[in-house]
């Protein structure tokens, strides 16, 4: 049983392996990331960022390089036979919850590229054309095989990460089942130029009584991505020539150039577990679902976020069962994404009466009458930008001070100089206090070294459910871990005893 001389080795370099990557190796975590592609993506593919994963960025200190390369959208407009039926405005409505009130394009490509760049300036270089072919795994720690054109080559590492997609070589050695099911029908994508009565800033949803179309807005001037279903009998090797009519048919759009064209078939599917020993699945390695409401990329990213600092934090001395919250945490929310995207999207792409009945007439007359109110839309936003998301029933999640329980995401507060998620720029446990902090609390945090950030409590963290004088400690990905007013040390004591490395000896 050779010993590990390497960290973490990282199969796939998509943006869940990419920002695994940097995470790890800004934390100090030796990393080596392989993919068998010959470089990032050159096609859109995944085009929506949410606003959690703008948080993120911005905890990494990239976030403004992000926002320079995409573009907003506002609204999604609903059309039933050409004609427009409703449209739902989402940007703004939680302003008070995220410094990211909005909805964004910034495509898997320039995702990739922009972390290819952030990796490549801390000095790692992504092994391109190089494929995991075994795993293995013993009690010193895993072996992974690599295969680099006829080189083949026997990596020890203390972990293995499968960010290598759906047909994802780590979790077929790890013999993990990919749960669920395929779609009947078949469908297309195609990265357009076009005009015609499409919003051009907007999302465009096209419904008929057999069809449905989807049109996003990309950079570029006229520049749209379009999905749907490719109709009974296309060939195997359908072209766009086959989809031209029907995107057409309605009068929406008068299609200039064809960039890029690509069928395929959705899967509603989770892997029975995230974790193997020393081996854990991310991204569409663990989890594929539809298109619907652009989770699948901001999913795999939010993995990395919950595994990474987990990953470092054992390796300096953690608890090993910290790791096992990993699979807690995301493979519910998981499991819970595939159920609500899979109803979504059946209701889409079902044929005959009653499925056409749904498309054409109680779909949009529910997104018209149902998101009229602000505080529907608000929490729409809310539940697509992943701001929502949490984890209540983590091993992780302690207590409650205020409104804010341990396993929730902690809320954004603005000042002056910024916002109390600055301090999450140091991608380190801490604790935050808004008000005046009891001296016990300051002699803690000395003791355990954990830096302690002090902010005044005023209208916006009120209205945020924080409680003055409370403490949370909030842990490097940016959600509460303990939540706790009156006598907080002992509840620190214990917190950091289960999941903190041993206090060193004085």
């Amino acid at each position: 049983m050779t010993p590990p001389v390497l960290d973490v080795l990282i199969a796939g370099a998509g943006p869940t392996g990419l920002f695994l990557a940097v995470w790890l190796t800004r934390l100090g975590v030796r990393v080596r990331i392989v993919d068998p592609k010959s470089g990032p993506v050159q096609e859109t593919r995944a085009i929506a960022v949410q606003a959690r994963t703008l948080e993120f960025y911005d905890q990494l200190g990239f976030g403004d390089a992000a926002r320079a390369r995409g573009r907003h959208f506002d609204r999604l407009n609903v059309f039933v036979r050409g004609r427009e039926r409703a449209a739902v405005r989402l940007n703004g409505l939680a302003a008070d919850v995220t410094p990211h009130p909005y909805l964004y394009i910034l495509t898997q490509d320039q995702n990739e590229h922009l972390l290819v760049d952030q990796l490549r300036a801390l000095g790692v270089r992504v092994e391109w054309g190089t494929a995991v072919t075994g795993v293995a795994q013993d009690d010193a720690g895993v072996t992974v095989t690599l295969t680099r054109g006829a080189r083949t080559e026997e990596v020890r590492a203390t972990a293995v990460a499968g960010c290598d997609g759906g047909r994802s070589a780590v979790r077929h050695a790890l013999r993990v089942p990919l749960s669920g099911g395929t779609y009947d029908q078949r469908f297309y994508v195609a990265d357009i130029t076009a005009r015609g009565r499409l919003r051009a800033d907007d999302v465009n949803l096209s419904l008929s009584d057999d069809d449905f179309l989807a049109c996003f807005p990309l950079p570029g001037r006229d520049r749209h991505r379009v999905a749907g279903r490719l109709p009974p009998g296309a060939p195997d090797h359908a072209g766009f020539s086959e989809v031209r009519g029907a995107l057409e048919a309605q009068g929406l759009a008068r299609v200039e150039a064809v960039h890029w064209f690509s069928t395929y078939r959705v899967h509603h599917r989770v892997a029975d577990a995230f974790q193997v020993g020393r081996a854990f699945l991310l991204g569409d390695a663990a989890h594929v679902h539809t298109p619907v409401g652009g989770q699948g990329m901001n999913t795999g990213l939010g993995d990395a976020a919950n595994l990474a600092w987990k990953l470092a934090h054992v390796r300096r001395g953690a608890p090993a069962a910290l790791l096992g919250t990993y699979g807690a945490e995301r493979r519910p929310f998981a499991v819970s994404l595939v159920r609500t995207t899979d109803r979504v999207f059946t209701a889409l792409v079902q044929r005959g009466p009653v499925a056409r009945a749904v498309r054409v007439r109680i779909l949009p007359a529910l997104l018209r009458g149902v998101t009229r109110p602000r505080a529907v839309r608000r929490a729409l936003f809310l539940t697509v930008s992943q701001t929502r998301l949490h984890y209540p029933r983590s091993p992780l999640s302690v207590g409650r001070a205020g409104r804010v329980r341990g396993g929730d995401r902690l809320p954004w507060v603005p000042h002056a100089g910024g916002s109390n998620h600055d301090a999450l720029r140091s991608l380190a446990w801490q604790v935050h206090v808004y008000g005046a902090p009891h001296p016990e609390l300051l002699a803690w945090c000395a003791r355990r070294e954990v830096p302690l950030r002090v902010f005044p409590c005023g209208t916006q963290a009120r209205r945020a459910g924080l409680l003055e004088g409370a403490a949370y400690l909030v842990r490097p990905d940016g959600y509460v871990g303990l939540a706790v007013a009156g006598a907080t040390v002992p509840a620190l004591d214990a917190y950091a005893a289960r999941w903190f490395p041993p206090e060193p000896a004085r």
